[in-house]
């Protein structure tokens, strides 16, 4: 019997291409078919570890680099997978084991910021080339297909290789944290995922895009300023001040407070920043022209700084090392512009302005000193020249989106501790609350008469110019005598000694000593006879030239024409 169909009504075609509709979804399906993590049902033993939140998905389990460990009660046959998301710290200090099988295999970090895979008394095979970074959150993978072996971070194959040998018998007890050498993990790990099969890459990169994941915006910020001369926030130690020279605060109509640096002497300093090989610098910036030719945004000792050129283009320069220059990243004079560089060694820079990228160059090299923050200057002393807000430093790099968010300023991304810039609101608010003090102040004079407590206040800042000018008396001579030791000697910080001077005299402390130099000299030069050169030393100037520069910016004459005048 013949199946025949004629006709409009023949349905035989539609048939074959259901069937094959129905084989190839479900191949597809099959294809990408989750695998089953066995971690979180499998009998385990927790030892000394430290961990966060309850949703076995997100738990973040801390390591304390010493006695912490996950033993795993499972046996595995030629096949395994693991992945997870680990953040290591003190990657320089020792190797850290990140999974294995004893007398079977070691999956590990190296002193070399690498990624390790070792068969105890056979072979090492190291990820060369790869970095990893102290305090950053990566995703790793190991995949074991007897004797098939693949590394992969952030879900990109970065090591394949055969095992030496034939497979040992592997025991029941999957180790997590340690290994054989007592080499602890020091860190955190997150999202951990095991598995009894070798999974595929597309697994991989579908298990790393839909992670439960993410990395907050807040996480790996070293230094937060928002230039209110109040707000800032310290990653090594947050009781520490910053050293402020010649930076003038002011108010901005579209950014309210700022910092104006006068490109001469202006900078911030703040000491050694806990930054490895990874960095991200968000700051907002405004320049009225672009006279200088490499004004420093920020830099960070003998490593690395961004600078602007002098056509308004973003400079990263490793000192010694390399010059890279973005031509695309081009800001616009007397205008507001958000940047942001980025920069990985083994990777690369990249460059952003007003949120959008703007270029990416590889760039190997890299300098592993001391990170001392400078703002505003840098090695060279090419100071910046106007004005800045919100200045933002991480010890990893961050996302195209991320630098997209902080441009938005997307109030949601921060704590209520890093918030990048308030709502305008409290601008409104400000001005309200101003000017109903302004009011009340205005009532009050009619009803408590303010001289007593005026002539008060004269006094007091009287007598605290009179102690300043003590000091430097008592060390006039001293050609050697800094803003430092004046700070030491009035037992405070330089930034309260700056303001207790500026608030006084109107002038900073280095201009006030100076000050104090010249009176005492223009004395000698009318009291006495002593020879120039003697009065020099007296009153501490470096040399000739510079004291007759400094005297006739004041006196408008010279000191042989000064004291010619006086006699």
């Amino acid at each position: 019997m013949k199946l025949v169909l004629k006709g409009k009504y023949n349905i035989l075609p539609y048939f074959v291409h259901f069937i094959l509709f129905v084989v190839i979804t479900n191949s597809g399906v099959a294809n990408i078919r989750k695998p089953l993590n066995i971690f979180d049902d499998a009998p385990k033993s927790e030892i000394n570890l430290k961990t966060i939140g309850t949703n076995e998905a997100s738990k973040e389990y801390i390591f304390n680099g010493s006695d912490s460990y996950i033993e795993l009660e499972q046996s595995f046959d030629s096949t395994f997978t693991f992945c997870a998301w680990i953040k290591p710290e003190d990657l320089l200090t020792k190797n850290m084991a990140i999974v294995g099988i004893p007398d079977a295999f070691w999956f590990r970090t190296t002193t070399d910021r690498e990624l390790q895979f070792t068969q105890p008394g056979q072979q090492d095979r190291n990820t060369e080339g790869l970095k990893l970074t102290n305090r950053n959150w990566i995703f790793v993978t190991v995949v074991i297909d007897f004797p098939e072996t693949k590394i992969y971070l952030n879900a990109d194959l970065v090591s394949e290789f055969n095992w030496i040998g034939g497979l040992k018998s592997w025991k029941q007890q999957l180790v997590i944290g340690k290994d054989n050498w007592k080499d602890n993990f020091h860190g955190s790990m997150q999202n951990i995922q095991i598995f009894k099969e070798a999974i595929s890459s597309q697994n991989i990169t579908t298990l790393y895009q839909t992670s439960p994941f993410e990395q907050p915006l807040i996480n790996g910020i070293v230094f937060y300023h928002s230039f209110d001369n109040k707000h800032r926030y310290f990653a090594k130690n947050q009781t520490e001040d910053i050293q402020a020279q010649d930076i003038i605060f002011r108010n901005d109509s579209l950014k309210g407070r700022i910092a104006e640096f006068d490109g001469n002497n202006s900078f911030f300093a703040f000491e050694e920043l806990p930054i490895d090989n990874a960095v991200t610098v968000s700051v907002w910036v405004k320049q009225n022209m672009f006279d200088r030719s490499f004004g420093a945004v920020a830099a960070f000792g003998h490593a690395y700084a961004i600078r602007i050129n002098g056509g308004g283009t973003l400079l990263f320069t490793i000192p010694q090392r390399a010059d890279v220059l973005e031509l695309n990243a081009k800001l616009t004079p007397g205008k507001w512009h958000h940047i942001a560089v980025s920069y990985k060694e083994t990777l690369g820079v990249t460059f952003y302005i007003d949120g959008e990228k703007k270029g990416f160059s590889t760039v190997e090299e890299f300098q592993d000193v001391t990170k001392e923050l400078q703002i505003g200057t840098n090695l060279w002393n090419d100071f910046f020249k106007g004005q800045m807000d919100d200045l933002i430093i991480w010890n990893r790099l961050l996302s195209d989106q991320q630098i997209k968010n902080i441009y938005s300023t997307k109030s949601n991304f921060w704590s209520k501790n890093l918030k990048v810039r308030q709502s305008k609101a409290w601008l409104y608010i400000a001005v309200v609350a101003f000017l109903l003090l302004i009011f009340l102040l205005y009532i009050m004079q009619w009803f408590f008469p303010q001289k007593e407590t005026a002539i008060t206040e004269q006094k007091q800042e009287g007598v605290l110019t009179e102690e300043f000018k003590k000091v430097i008396f008592d060390n006039l001579s001293d050609s050697n005598y800094s803003v430092a030791q004046f700070a030491f000697s009035m037992h405070m910080s330089k930034t309260k000694l700056y303001n207790e001077v500026k608030s006084t005299t109107g002038k900073s402390p280095k201009e006030f000593i100076r000050e104090i130099r010249l009176i005492r000299a223009s004395q000698l030069l009318e009291e006495t006879k002593l020879p120039i050169t003697e009065i020099i030393f007296e009153t501490g100037f470096e040399s000739r030239a510079y004291f007759n520069k400094c005297f006739k910016q004041k006196y408008n004459a010279t000191p042989s024409d000064y004291r010619k005048s006086t006699l």
